[in-house]
């Protein structure tokens, strides 16, 4: 049990505790994160999804999983790559945001993210854009800390 069984709470910056077996997290396969469904705010001129609405989802959304999953969420985002827009979303679309975390160090992990436009009527989906993302944990200074003792 942690501190928090305790009724202290963690503070912002404070290193997590082990999640259990590290190594098992990052053979986990993609789960469903969240849904979204694409408004026209959302759109560009060619009534596509704006790519950068596609990422912002993304980075919110793998985040939220590598929190929920390492237990800890002081994290800032470092880098997105290898990002592939492999079709287009639509007004109406509902976008289906996966993540899995593909490795963990010292101070960061890095996850895949992928959203896919599901169509529950037809029972159909295929993916629109997929991408890494790596996030560092921070303390209250901003600086980069472990994530939790090994």
């Amino acid at each position: 049990m942690g501190s928090e069984a305790n009724g202290e709470r963690r503070r912002s910056g404070d290193r997590a505790e082990n999640p259990g077996n590290v190594e098992a997290l990052v053979k986990e396969e993609f789960s469903l994160v969240t849904q979204h469904m694409v408004m026209s705010e959302h759109l560009n001129p060619n009534h596509h999804i704006f790519g950068g609405q596609l990422l912002a989802w993304l980075d919110t959304d793998v985040y939220l999983h590598c929190t929920n999953r390492l237990r800890y969420k002081s994290m800032v985002t470092v880098s997105m790559n290898n990002v592939y827009f492999k079709a287009p979303g639509y007004l109406g679309d509902i976008i289906q945001i996966y993540a899995r975390i593909k490795e963990i160090r010292r101070s960061s992990v890095t996850a895949e993210g992928k959203a896919v436009a599901y169509d529950p009527e037809k029972q159909t989906s295929r993916e629109i854009i997929a991408c890494e993302v790596t996030y560092v944990a921070v303390g209250p200074n901003g600086r980069p800390v472990r994530l939790f003792d090994r």
